[in-house]
């Protein structure tokens, strides 16, 4: 829901125009087809053809990401020429309207009007520049990965860089997942992002917002903000969600990489070790480690193999991956993962039999 104050900068913006370059919005026709009252954009955004007006004997350029401002986070224009239906603005030659060109009586501005724009506009032009960038990162964020140009891609890695989930990624990594990463948004606080207990099918990254992580019989056990991540465990795992994550406040945005990409980028590159925390605790630490090569029947060798184990973390918090996650004949069988051998000879140490039998029957409570 677009604010009053960029509501108001669209009507000024609107005012402004028509009172010092009226013939930018105009009836256009096209395919023999007259379009009332529209602006196009990339006439708007040029600097080389006298589409600009005056305030305070300062030439103003209506720029790109300013107009970007009012077409993805306003409804402040619409575009009434999809020729190709595209959903979002492109630098392409596409009528728009404003909203107060809509009906056809639509009236000029008053002299007033007028006046109040000029007093107005250099603070709102102000305004819809700061917020400008975000919504030309969430703009091209919106494209198809395929439809990236390299301008693009440099952008959202030097967004990447600011992150702090993604500090410890090498550049290399960065630019691959600038080429993958998809914007997703929500309106509304108590939106169920994913469920405890589902496939993981996707890595998040909160760009704005907040959310709750939620575990069945312990309610809210941390709360993530901007810059954090979550859902890493699972595509690591290749486990089910051990946890729900609702949104804790309205209008949260997200990058979001899928777990083909995640696999291929990130999985055997660069997570070589997975924190899952609770109450802003490590309550278990994955680290990678190579499994070796195995021998095809063929007599091939295959590519080097990789699996996760358990560092540290709570007794409670292990015992619940080793449950979740291991296939008791295979580690028998191939003798390479000690951590179970570990658990089973050391749990008496941090966690005797006492307390054992009762976390056993929470994991099996049928």
């Amino acid at each position: 829901v677009p604010s009053e104050k960029i509501l108001r900068a669209g009507k000024i913006l609107r005012n402004a125009i028509l009172s010092r370059a009226p013939h930018m919005i105009r009836d256009r026709k096209y395919h023999l087809k007259t379009y009332r009252s529209n602006l196009i954009i990339i006439e708007a955004a040029a600097s080389d053809n006298g589409s600009c007006f005056k305030i305070q004997e300062q030439q103003i350029i209506i720029k790109f990401k300013i107009i970007i401002v009012l077409l993805q986070e306003t409804i402040c224009l619409s575009d009434i020429l999809p020729v190709d239906q595209e959903q979002h603005f492109q630098d392409k030659y596409l009528f728009y309207r404003f909203l107060d060109d809509e009906h056809e009586d639509a009236p000029m501005p008053t002299e007033d009007e007028k006046k109040e724009s000029d007093e107005e506009l250099q603070d709102f032009m102000l305004l819809l520049s700061q917020i400008g960038p975000d919504a030309h990162m969430r703009m091209i964020l919106r494209k198809p990965p395929g439809q990236r140009t390299v301008d693009d891609l440099e952008i959202i890695y030097e967004e990447l860089l600011h992150i702090k989930a993604l500090s410890h990624l090498s550049t290399t990594v960065k630019r691959e997942l600038a080429g993958v990463l998809v914007f997703e948004s929500h309106p509304k606080a108590g939106t169920v992002l994913f469920n405890q207990g589902e496939e993981g099918t996707s890595w998040y990254i909160i760009l704005k917002g907040s959310v709750n992580v939620v575990i069945y019989g312990k309610g809210v056990v941390c709360t993530l903000h901007e810059g954090d991540d979550f859902g890493k465990l699972a595509l690591v795992n290749d486990a089910p969600r051990a946890a729900s994550i609702v949104l804790r406040e309205d209008n949260c945005h997200f990058l979001r990489v899928d777990k083909e990409d995640f696999n291929r980028i990130l999985r055997d590159v660069e997570a070589n070790t997975v924190r899952l925390k609770e109450h802003d605790q490590d309550v278990l630490v994955l680290e990678k480690i190579s499994a070796g090569n195995r021998a095809s029947n063929q007599g091939n060798s295959q590519p080097p193999q990789h699996k996760y184990i358990v560092m540290s973390g709570t007794p409670e918090k292990i015992l619940e991956h080793f449950l979740e996650t291991v296939r008791l004949e295979s580690t028998l069988s191939d003798g390479t993962d000690t951590g179970v051998y570990d658990f089973v000879m050391m749990h008496c140490v941090f966690m005797p039999n006492n307390q054992l039998c009762p976390a056993l029957m929470a994991q099996y409570p049928f």
